[in-house]
């Protein structure tokens, strides 16, 4: 069985592009960190406002009346603008990563295999644009 040829590793990048590459994978590592600050004070709000809850059905409150009091359609829509922050954050961090990782000279495999994601992904994440930063 013929053995596949080697990946070739691509050029390096020159140290003023690696160095805004890094200058970027630090902003969008950053940024996530902060939204999953967010993402825990956010869930420490949900788990009060249905321990409040708990208790208020418990008390034999109608779930009309509990939803209204907990303010459960804001708490929901908060929680979920929240994961959706982190989601976004956590895309751009990775795709930072990988755009380093291939201009150092890794090949998309051997991204992907570092990483436990497809050399597709890998592949279609280099290649897209910068990812639009959040919104302050």
């Amino acid at each position: 069985m013929p053995s596949k040829p080697p990946a070739t590793k691509s050029k390096s990048a020159s140290q003023p592009q690696l160095d805004a590459l890094r200058a970027d994978v630090v902003r969008s590592l950053s940024e996530l960190e902060e939204a999953i600050v967010l993402t825990r004070t956010q869930l420490k709000v949900m788990e009060t406002l249905m321990r409040r809850a708990r208790k208020m059905m418990e008390t034999g409150r109608g779930a009309n009346d509990v939803a209204r009091v907990a303010h459960a359609a804001q708490a929901r829509a908060n929680t979920s603008k929240i994961i959706r922050d982190v989601q976004a954050a956590r895309h751009r961090a990775q795709q930072a990563q990988f755009k380093m990782a291939a201009a150092e000279g890794s090949t998309m495999a051997e991204i992907a295999r570092r990483w436990g994601v497809s050399r597709q992904l890998v592949s279609r994440m280099v290649k897209e644009p910068a990812s639009r930063r959040k919104k302050a």
